[in-house]
């Protein structure tokens, strides 16, 4: 084995991470690049930096063996990873299929598989929490923002990196309509471009976020290219004092503090910024009457597949699923009002009355 990485695996690695970055099948955003090569790389150094066609079971068992202790997602992440690279390895430089039997090992078996499958139930904030942590008084800008920045994210259940790099050209006033844009830098997940509204289940949430907006580009004179969150800096002069500036959070580190900070103002265990779009999610399927809603909110929300928002989102505890269940009424002609049925279907319903009673009324 090699106990230095050589020049010619690094370029492989290299190589691949451009190949990702050109698949025309699957987009490959540059934080994601950089977690296949980091991954592969880890992989590399825990063989020694040996000849990558040397690849067989003993290396796909022994690295499976070493990462359990990570988390089963983890696992099976960095198991994929280094899978798609030898794959890819293969057909480029080998013979395609050549390593199907290591790769049979970096695979989770079939009780990991059904251990990963069981659903997690996120923790997150109910709507009386969120209204708790936004009540606090707007002595400045800060708490301005602040509180403005906590409504965009219910009502929006954005991402914290589209929140992030939202500028006010994206925010329709008219329409209360957030369009998540790439080619206009707002940071989506996978680059995906996002046509959103705001969720109109708290209309004070609504006017706080217009008001902010409004008082931007009228008293501020931010234009279309500023941020809708901007970074508060030290005044000139006086680095005690802050003020509002024009610029966009580089991180997301700064939106996390913020909600960190104002949730222990308020007394209420913090939530991570992606709590937020738990609650914005489980709230609006609640209050959806038909399936159509429902698959309205996972467009709305940039999951064009039902599937993945229901999987990940509004999973309920075994309490509240069987409260739901029991109030449920299969035979709605039992409960239906008179007054709304038709001549036809009363009769119907006597008739079918008739035959269970076997007798007349």
């Amino acid at each position: 084995m090699n106990k230095q990485p050589y020049r010619r695996g690094e370029k492989y690695i290299e190589e691949f991470c451009r190949h990702l970055q050109a698949s025309p099948l699957k987009h490959y955003d540059d934080k994601t690049i950089k977690q296949y090569k980091e991954t592969v790389w880890d992989f590399w150094e825990y063989t020694d930096f040996a000849d990558f066609k040397s690849f067989n079971v003993e290396f796909a068992k022994a690295y499976r063996d070493s990462l359990s202790k990570n988390s089963l997602q983890t696992k099976q992440q960095k198991m994929q990873r280094v899978a798609l690279f030898f794959e890819w390895f293969a057909e480029r430089k080998l013979k395609k299929g050549c390593f199907d039997e290591a790769l049979m090992y970096l695979k989770l078996n079939s009780l990991e598989r059904s251990q990963i499958a069981v659903p997690i139930l996120q923790e997150y904030p109910t709507l009386d929490e969120f209204n708790k942590i936004i009540d606090f008084p707007e002595e400045n800008d800060e708490d301005r923002r602040d509180k403005a920045l906590l409504c965009f994210l219910l009502l929006t259940a954005g991402r914290i990196s589209a929140v992030c790099s939202a500028n006010i050209g994206s925010f329709k006033l008219d329409k209360l309509d957030f369009i998540q844009n790439p080619a206009k830098g707002i940071k989506t997940k996978f680059s995906k471009y996002i046509d959103c509204t705001l969720f109109r289940f708290e209309p004070k949430c609504e006017k706080i976020i217009c008001d902010w907006i409004r008082y931007l580009t009228d008293e501020k004179g931010f234009t279309s290219e500023c941020p809708i969150f901007p970074k508060m800096t030290p005044q000139a002069g006086n680095s005690a004092q802050y003020e509002l500036s024009k610029e966009f959070y580089n991180s997301v580190n700064g939106i996390s503090r913020i909600i960190k900070r104002r949730c222990n103002a308020a007394g209420v265990e913090y939530y991570s910024v992606h709590k937020f779009r738990h609650l914005a999610v489980d709230t609006a399927i609640q209050l959806s009457k038909n399936g159509r809603e429902i698959k309205a909110i996972s467009q709305n929300i940039g999951h064009a597949s039902l599937t993945t928002m229901l999987k990940h989102y509004a999973n309920m505890r075994p309490d509240e699923y069987k409260d739901v269940i029991k109030t449920l009424v299969f035979k709605d002609y039992e409960t239906r009002k008179v007054c709304d049925l038709t001549t036809e279907e009363l009769s119907n319903i006597l008739n079918e009355r008739i035959k269970r009673n076997g007798k007349a009324f």
